[in-house]
């Protein structure tokens, strides 16, 4: 093998600059490469670490959709809003991708005169009550199953829901 040949070229001086003069910069760069490298990593893992879900599919059913983080990234699903004949608050069914979870909540507050609920089919109903101060919602059930939201005017009997004619899964 020759060893001549694999060799590279010295570098060419610039009249009255030094070779560390042309040293400098590329360590600078170097050193400064490898530090960000350093920050980013951690700094990219703790976000990822902050964005897992705290349950997923059947483990978050009772759970809260707020606390679990899983109302971060929830949709409304194109016509999964229930609404009175009457008038009065929708009830909304809220999805979460990342949970795989649903819950119902209504779009607004609304006075305590309004009831919402997930129907679960064959399954026990989330039942909650509108609160005039905050925007009222159920906790999760495994987006598996077949659900939808409903909302009823609450005339102290019950039994006038309004519901979406489909169910979501």
């Amino acid at each position: 093998m020759n060893l001549n040949a694999t060799r590279c070229a010295s570098p060419q001086r610039t009249k009255g600059v030094s070779l560390a003069t042309h040293r400098i910069p590329r360590f600078l760069a170097g050193t400064l490469a490898v530090l960000a490298l350093g920050v980013a990593v951690p700094a990219e893992a703790s976000v990822q670490a902050a964005a897992a879900p705290a349950c997923k599919g059947a483990s978050c059913n009772g759970k809260n959709p707020n606390a679990t983080g899983c109302a971060k990234d929830a949709v409304t699903p194109a016509g999964a809003v229930a609404r009175s004949a009457g008038g009065g608050p929708a009830v909304q069914m809220r999805y979460s991708k990342k949970c795989n979870a649903v819950w119902a909540r209504f779009e607004s507050a609304a006075n305590s005169n309004w009831r919402g609920k997930l129907e679960v089919r064959n399954g026990n109903p989330y039942v909650f009550n509108a609160s005039p101060n905050y925007a009222a919602y159920t906790t999760m059930v495994n987006a598996s199953l077949a659900t939808r939201p409903c909302v009823e005017h609450y005339d102290g009997v019950g039994g006038s829901w309004a519901c979406t004619k489909k169910w979501y899964y």
